[in-house]
């Protein structure tokens, strides 16, 4: 192995796998710490980026997330702007969610048979075409609310393939002993431009001559600069065997999750939080517009609230990447996070209700960095895409999920919706705790090298 320094540039990955699973030969070889030479204090906390590769996606990260949260918030915004109503931010998210939840296996099998870099680029392009689409949409007055719902099907089916091939690409550029680290550095990517991206794109559309179309305009902007700090990554190399047909692979990756327990448990640990807890997030307009009577501005800083929390909880994990009892650690900062989102729902004031944010930024975004990282110690490289696939089918739902939550916020009040949602996380992270005493074990002992990944648990 080369030492940290090395650009990351090696004789390649190979590996071996049962269940007919691809194997891929990489010309990546991760950079690893030297023996002997323990990193410490902010050395230790930024110290996956001294790998070159991963340091160029890191950096178009910044831009991705970017668009990603300008997005968010602008559609979001101009959903509940053309319509009034919660039930169309619902609507918004379904729209995006279907494609994904339809896509996301097969990307996942996609993810494990192609070149990774060159996908990202083909993803990276169709995001910019939707945000095109919709900036010209904006800027000729024409947008309704039914195209916004197209247009958010559209996006799903690329954000379909880019999560997991994203994500089976990190392992490779960084190696195991950094994965937790590269992990929590890129939330704090994200999360970084929570701060910035709401803020930015509530103040684009405060601004006459910006406006709503010009959030989407700087979105195809970032979207660009994403692809230009793809070019310098090496190529991944494609599978060793791509025989077996495409739903065969879908197959053999459902069996690898399904028989193995803890990674079973690790994916519905996913699941609640993400399909429950964050439907706070597609409500915020209604608490901005309705609740607290603060404008975009207002909800503008509600996300950068969100932002600063998670990204102090994603730089405090990178910092403690090497810490051994990460399951444990896990289950503090869930129940955290859902007794956060309760105080958030019952807030006396508007001083109140950013402070709760923040403690939900930086429970939520710890709690899923030790997640993904503790499910990657479980999963054999081949299956790195497929595993992931399975894993994002949170994402997808929770879309689907959102729209229920919404149309309950317009019977019931978005506090009390999202109150309830807390106290269910809460009860249900708690559950698992008592109910499956191995799950805080997982991760505290690893296993030897080569005997790691895919040590499911009985």
């Amino acid at each position: 192995m080369k030492g940290r320094e090395s650009t990351g540039f090696g004789e390649g990955l190979q590996g071996s796998q049962g269940n007919g699973a691809c194997v891929a030969n990489s010309p990546i070889e991760p950079a690893t710490r030297a023996a002997g030479a323990p990193l410490s204090g902010w050395h230790r906390t930024f110290s996956s980026l001294r790998i070159v590769p991963y340091r160029w996606l890191w950096s178009g990260m910044l831009a991705y997330f970017l668009a990603m949260q300008m997005d968010t918030y602008a559609r979001g915004y101009l959903a509940y702007d053309l319509t009034g109503a919660a039930t169309a931010l619902g609507l918004v998210w379904v729209a995006w969610g279907v494609p994904m939840l339809l896509l996301s296996l097969v990307a996942g099998v996609v993810a494990d048979r192609v070149e990774k870099r060159s996908l990202l680029l083909v993803v990276q392009g169709g995001m910019g075409v939707v945000s095109l689409l919709t900036a010209v949409l904006v800027h000729t007055g024409v947008i309704d609310i039914w195209q916004l719902v197209l247009l958010g099907a559209g996006q799903g089916v690329v954000f379909a393939f880019a999560v997991p091939t994203r994500m089976a690409l990190l392992p490779e550029l960084v190696g195991e002993e950094e994965l937790t680290n590269a992990l929590a550095l890129n939330n704090a990517a994200m999360n970084s431009t929570r701060i910035v991206g709401p803020a930015l794109a509530g103040g684009f559309i405060a601004v006459p001559f910006i406006g709503m179309s010009g959030v989407f305009y700087a979105m195809v902007l970032l979207y660009v600069v994403v692809g230009l700090t793809l070019l310098p990554l090496p190529r991944t190399g494609t599978p060793a065997r791509q025989e077996a047909p495409l739903w065969e692979e879908m197959g053999a990756g459902l069996r690898y999750v399904a028989g193995r327990r803890n990674l079973v448990v690790l994916i519905l640990m996913g699941f609640v939080p993400i399909l429950l807890g964050m439907s706070y997030a597609a409500l915020l307009p209604v608490f901005a517009k309705d609740v607290y009577e603060v404008g975009s501005l207002g909800f503008g800083v509600m996300g950068a609230f969100v932002g600063i929390g998670a990204i102090v909880g994603s730089l405090v994990i990178a910092y403690f990447s090497d810490y051994p009892h990460q399951a444990t650690l896990q289950l503090v900062l869930g129940i955290a996070f859902g007794l956060g989102l309760f105080i958030f729902a019952e807030a006396p004031s508007y001083g109140v209700a950013l402070a709760a944010l923040s403690i939900i930024g930086l429970t939520f975004n710890s709690y899923m960095t030790l997640n993904n990282s503790l499910i990657f110690t479980l999963v054999e490289p081949g299956f790195y895409g497929r595993v992931m696939s399975v894993y994002m089918l949170s994402w997808s739902l929770m879309p689907l999920t959102t729209l229920p939550m919404t149309a309950l916020a317009d019977a019931v009040g978005a506090p009390t919706t999202v109150a309830a949602a807390g106290l269910v996380v809460t009860a249900f992270i708690a559950g698992v705790a008592l109910l499956y005493p191995g799950y805080r074990a997982i991760g505290s002992e690893p296993a030897p090298a080569g005997e790691r990944r895919g040590a499911g648990g009985p």
